[in-house]
């Protein structure tokens, strides 16, 4: 039996049309949706007997089930909060499940012989066992080594969690010194780990005192303007300094993590492999192929001494590539760089174009690269010896899950799509590399909102650019920022510079209520006054206090105006509005792009009891440092500081992602050149742990109990974490803060085993299969 806290519980009428003859209506409980944008890798698999497909329904909660031959969905099993991942035991009795928000990973039966098939057996979660808070955040990807071990890479901690298969315990975790290890392959006795995002080599023009007069890519003294530098204008307008991005080959940049899978030992890690790591794969000899997109941050980046601006970047702020890195030998050699498109100046026809590779795989003759172009809604198959692409066709939307099907010869015949977005499944017949045919588009249950779906759609979709090669998403990857500093439309600074500092690319969750959303009062300002546009002269309001959505719609023209536009050549949408998609597509952006909430917080203890250092963190926060004049609740923000024009980064959510990234003005090579940690959040948002452990648990609206599991088995059931997990669980049933379920299989000597399904109702549990039975 498992149980969930879902998503949120709400009071609705048990019809929308009552029978007025009844006394009173009676309320059903019922949980909602909340898109978190997580991220997925390896979310499709194919059944070792070949006859079913497992597949993350990342919206529904769901892996559902398959059958390779009629199309038909066999079965869909209910796991945790946004299923993202999926691993196969190799002797195919498992199917393991990570879900990302509720950082658990479940496990189901998949032995047909079984009478559990196709239930969950067990939850694989760790809690601190005093503070009661989740010490395996944000599981992505799952990668087996055989029937007794497997890897867990666990995101936000930049750790991959060793797990013994029979016990489903945690037996060690690898460290990863780069930002979030995402997708991992095992192959010949190595682990192959990629982290999505771990620099491209860019920082700030910034150098200390004594190395000004040496060092080519100094152009102002970080000591005085950074490192010193008094609070106000002198930090958010580069006051009497000038400021490019630079690229510096001393900037860290771990791209490819490989470890003994027998010792855990880490044998190598290789640099440079790109910008944002989507996808890998290995082939039988050791050739590592990685699907990525290289920013091109730096193109512009001369924005002070050469004032560039967006024509530097001639619409391609992102090179679509496959990085082939040869490791057959006791070394990788130097990684190999294959450009999918023409390089600026010239580029792909809109229709060829291959932005954002996702998914990648290799046949098994070693010949064939399979992979996905997510922006671009396509399927592609590339030569591994030439590099060459060999052809490409249209699935359905956002294309992130890519499985293979050979024949017993090892040759290529279906490959099994999951297009994440439109949550569907196609089938690709792939058996001529040359000439791809679609064979079906299964559709998956959704219970998304369609106004939102077709927002979030727009948001990654590549025809929003007008080269076709990138997406609004591409630098705002699953709701983020990717971390680099651009030169995108930032006036130019009249106040005793040459350039207004570069900006970062800002997240997108948590939005709602934070108008004019963390930078400048450029886009989408509703309170007018001074902003960075105009620092010295006061400008009216650019949109509607009361409605949001005008005010995201106005950042949404701006953006396709500009950074997604072909500054000499911009065309118009079906409104006369500059830049590409239709007025449906940037109204249904505008409410889009307010609907992300940040995920629960890291380390909120599952019983909602706020950490003694937590506390203290809070103290200090409002009281003793007064931080909180600024960053005031309920958003930990404030609008429009005076005589900047600079709207403070939010600390609420700040633990999500790097607000105090590493391309910020903090990174200039003299600060982070020697470092052999990986820049981690916890020792550079703030040198105040205490402050920093009230991020981790401060509340972003959802109880520490927010999809939290149990899975009650007779080895888990009288456990201390599985009463106090439960405990919880209902007293925040009761608060009406989760809707507490659980389905699953009951087990008797006595009776055949029957079917459950259970609601928590006060005081005790309801079987909604049968109403006359109460736990």
């Amino acid at each position: 039996m498992s149980c969930i806290g879902g998503t949120g519980g709400s009071w609705l009428p048990a019809s929308d049309d009552p029978d007025p003859s009844e006394e009173a209506e009676t309320p059903v409980r019922s949980t909602g949706h909340l898109n978190f944008e997580s991220p997925h890798s390896r979310p499709i698999v194919v059944h070792p007997d070949g006859n079913r497909v497992y597949v993350v329904n990342t919206p529904s909660d769901t892996v559902d089930v398959i059958d390779t031959e009629t199309y038909e969905i066999l079965d869909r099993i209910r796991v945790g909060v946004e299923p993202v991942g999926i691993g196969i035991k190799p002797d195919g009795a498992e199917v393991w499940v990570s879900n990302h928000v509720s950082d658990s990973v479940s496990v189901i039966d998949s032995d047909s012989s079984n009478v559990t098939y196709h239930q969950v057996l067990h939850t694989i979660q760790v809690f601190d066992e005093d503070t009661k808070s989740t010490r395996f955040d944000e599981p992505v990807s799952i990668a087996f080594v055989d029937d007794e071990k497997a890897y867990v890479a666990l995101s936000s901690t930049n750790e991959i969690a060793v797990v013994d298969v029979a016990s489903r315990e945690v037996t060690a975790r690898l460290r990863v010194t780069a930002q979030d290890p995402r997708a991992m392959v095992v192959r010949n006795d190595r682990l192959y780990v990629i982290p999505f995002e771990s620099n491209n080599q860019t920082g700030v023009s910034g150098c200390l005192p004594e190395n000004m007069d040496t060092d080519p890519n100094c152009t102002f003294d970080a000591d005085a303007h950074v490192v010193n530098a008094p609070d106000g204008n002198a930090q958010s307008l580069s006051l009497n300094y000038v400021l490019d991005i630079v690229r510096d080959s001393r900037f860290p940049d771990r791209d490819l993590y490989i470890f003994d899978t027998e010792t855990d030992e880490l044998l190598e890690v290789v640099d440079t492999l790109g910008t944002l790591l989507y996808g890998i794969a290995v082939d039988s000899d050791g050739n590592v192929f990685v699907a990525q997109a290289e920013a091109r941050n730096d193109a512009n980046g001369k924005s002070g001494t050469e004032k560039h601006g967006l024509r530097e970047l001639e619409n391609r702020a992102f090179l679509n590539q496959i990085t082939k890195v040869d490791c057959t030998g006791d070394t990788c050699d130097t990684p190999e760089f294959i450009d999918l498109e023409p390089l600026p100046p010239d580029h792909p026809k809109r229709d060829e174009a291959l932005a954002t590779p996702f998914a990648i795989q290799i046949s098994e003759d070693d010949t064939t690269i399979v992979a996905t172009a997510a922006a671009s809604d396509k399927v592609f198959t590339m030569s591994t010896d030439t590099g060459e692409v060999l052809d490409q066709i249209v699935v359905d939307s956002i294309p992130r899950g890519l499985a293979l099907v050979s024949n017993d010869a090892g040759e290529l015949q279906h490959a099994w799509v999951l297009n994440a977005l439109a949550n569907s499944v196609s089938v690709v017949d792939v058996s001529d590399s040359e000439e791809l045919a679609l064979l079906e588009t299964i559709q998956l249950e959704d219970p998304s909102d369609p106004t939102l779906k077709q927002g979030r759609i727009a948001f990654n979709s590549a025809d929003a650019s007008s080269t076709g090669t990138f997406a609004c998403a591409s630098c705002h990857p699953d709701g983020h920022t990717d971390q680099l500093l651009w030169v995108l439309d930032t006036p130019l600074c009249d106040v005793g510079c040459d350039q207004i500092q570069p900006r970062l690319v800002q997240d997108i969750r948590g939005l709602r209520g934070t108008a004019p959303y963390h930078w400048d009062g450029i886009p989408g300002d509703p309170f007018g006054g001074i902003n960075t546009s105009s620092i010295e002269t006061y400008v009216e309001p650019n949109c509607e206090i009361d409605n949001e959505e005008s005010c995201t719609l106005h950042l949404i023209d701006g953006s396709l105006e500009t950074t997604m536009c072909d500054q000499d050549d911009c065309t118009v949408n079906d409104e006369d509005k500059p830049g590409h998609l239709s007025k449906d597509d940037r109204d249904a952006m505008s409410k889009y792009l307010l609907s992300v909430p940040y995920p629960p917080s890291v380390e909120r203890p599952f019983d909602n009891t706020v950490t003694e250092l937590g506390l203290e963190g809070i103290r200090d926060f409002h009281f003793n440092e007064q931080c909180g004049n600024c960053h005031y609740l309920p958003h930990w923000t404030t609008t429009n500081m005076g005589g900047s024009g600079m709207d403070l980064p939010s600390w609420r959510g700040a633990s999500d992602r790097w607000k105090n990234a590493p391309q910020n003005r903090f990174f200039f090579v003299d600060q982070v050149g020697r470092d052999t940690r990986g820049f981690p959040e916890r020792f550079s948002f703030t040198q105040s742990q205490k402050m920093y452990q009230m991020i981790l648990e401060g509340s972003v609206g959802a109880p520490g109990s927010f999809a939290r599991q149990v899975t009650l088995n007779a080895a888990t059931a009288d456990s201390d974490i599985t009463v106090d997990l439960l405990n919880a669980l209902e007293l925040a049933d009761r608060e009406g803060a989760i809707v507490l379920e659980g389905e699953g299989i009951r087990l008797s000597n006595d009776d055949e085993p029957s079917l459950v399904e259970l609601s928590f109702e006060t005081d005790n549990y309801q079987d909604t299969l049968d109403n006359l039975t109460e736990y």
